[in-house]
């Protein structure tokens, strides 16, 4: 019996290849992963500015990233493709488009990454005391390399860390609340919203901020090559992965709110460090910090697992280069992986230059743009697929048109200094662009 529901849930061999596979307890711990980092505990504080209509922000933000993982679903049941929103871009709006979407991807994938790596090193200094520039540079490629080290050993290795990470990191956000709502002021929530605003302001300006809890969601999609059973599993684990953490998201927040005045928690920079000394007493900022640590490192292996399928799953439809087609002897992507990790770790170190410190930290504050364009993207295939296969389900159609909707809520409420980042990740990728097709000899891939 052990035996079974190891190799159903765990370690599924592949096929003839015998090539170990992931089920779905790795998988949905890479999607909860990805998406609870830093955020959880960041988020509560920000959207305190909006009162209690900012946790209704919170709520709305987890319903349109439940849509989008629903439509990310019908995409991997009812198509012949699996392995990620960039695919299906390429299906159904052809090579251009296809590699655009992908190279963006990819990029933010790696890119985004040292806004989570910094965040960690913050909070590891709270118990290890405070550190020279270099030394935290030296930190954080540290973390960077052992994770891709671990990433390069295969998918059981992945799958097996980020099941014991996600324990870790979830263990205390179901233990906070419970003290919480035994203690909460139900006064707290008394102030609906900012004297300074609308309802409706308030609530869209929560939702776009929230959203940021959720960028990740579409990371489950991209590894179907390592998946057993992808077209059940992903489905499965991207749902029920991202419902749990919009769930765990808005209780957390609750629970702030009621321990701490709105008011006063907006100029609070640790609320679950200070929920901890009101409930219980004593100093409790370096057990925080452990926490937050743990959290940005789970949250970063599955960054740093997903930038390495993206570049696999997108070589092996011939979007990009051959070169990151080839696996390791471990069967993982290694060249892709080992790329990705070169790229992040020439932005920490542009992080710490003078020159280019403050303007790197603005570009990667921007990348919620990139993936909400990514998956408005997967929302427009679908209805096209929708349209060609003259699908008829009034519910699939509903569904989709409200994750559009959502998108574009976000897109229309953004300034046009937030699409900086995609407008210049697109620039950068005509070059590659160009070079790959030109290598290829095709004619059609040079009409940019």
């Amino acid at each position: 019996m052990f035996v079974s529901f190891k190799q159903r849930w765990f370690m599924e061999k592949g096929g003839s290849s015998g090539k170990s596979k992931i089920g779905f307890w790795s998988l949905i711990s890479i999607v909860i992963s990805a998406q609870l980092g830093a955020s959880i505990f960041l988020l509560p504080s920000q959207l305190a500015q909006f009162r209690t209509l900012g946790i209704f922000g919170w709520m709305i933000g987890g319903l349109g990233a439940i849509l989008l993982t629903i439509v990310f679903s019908f995409l991997c049941i009812k198509t012949a493709k699996t392995g990620g929103p960039h695919i299906y871009a390429k299906m159904f709006f052809g090579e251009k488009i296809g590699f655009f979407t992908t190279w963006v991807f990819w990029c933010g994938s790696w890119a985004c990454n040292p806004i989570l790596i910094a965040t960690a090193v913050n909070y590891l200094m709270s118990f290890v005391g405070d550190m020279s520039l270099s030394m935290k540079l030296t930190c954080e490629i540290l973390m960077v390399l052992s994770l891709t080290w671990v990433n390069h050993l295969g998918i059981r290795t992945t799958g097996v860390t980020e099941m014991f990470l996600t324990v870790l990191k979830v263990l205390p956000l179901l233990v906070i609340p419970v003290f919480a709502f035994m203690n909460m002021n139900v006064e707290n929530f008394s102030e609906m919203t900012p004297m300074n605003m609308s309802s409706s302001e308030t609530i869209i300006k929560a939702t776009i901020l929230s959203f940021w809890g959720f960028v990740g969601l579409e990371g489950g999609t991209t590894p179907a090559s390592v998946v057993h059973n992808p077209k059940r599993t992903i489905p499965l684990a991207i749902i029920l992965g991202t419902a749990f953490v919009a769930l765990i998201s808005v209780i957390n927040t609750i629970s702030v709110f009621g321990i701490i005045p709105p008011a006063e928690l907006e100029n609070v920079g640790a609320p679950f460090a200070k929920i901890m000394v009101t409930l219980f007493g004593g100093a409790y900022d370096k057990l925080i910090g452990a926490i937050t640590f743990v959290m940005c490192y789970g949250s970063l292996n599955a960054w740093i697992f997903f930038s390495g399928q993206i570049a696999k799953s997108a070589a092996d439809e011939n979007i990009f280069p051959a070169f990151f087609k080839k696996p390791n002897k471990h069967g993982a992507p290694g060249r892709a992986l080992w790329t990705g990790t070169f790229g992040t770790i020439v932005i920490l170190f542009l992080q710490k230059s003078p020159l280019f410190g403050d303007k790197i930290g603005s570009f990667l504050d921007m990348s919620v743009i990139i993936y909400i364009l990514l998956y408005t993207m997967a929302v427009l295939a679908y209805l096209k697929f929708m349209k060609i296969e003259k699908v008829s389900s009034m519910g699939q159609l509903v569904i989709t048109l409200l994750a559009l909707a959502f998108c574009l809520l976000i897109l229309v409420n953004s300034s046009l200094y937030d699409f900086s980042a995609a407008i210049l990740l697109l620039l950068a990728g005509i070059p590659v662009y160009w070079r790959m097709k030109k290598s290829s000899g095709s004619s059609e891939y040079l009409s940019v």
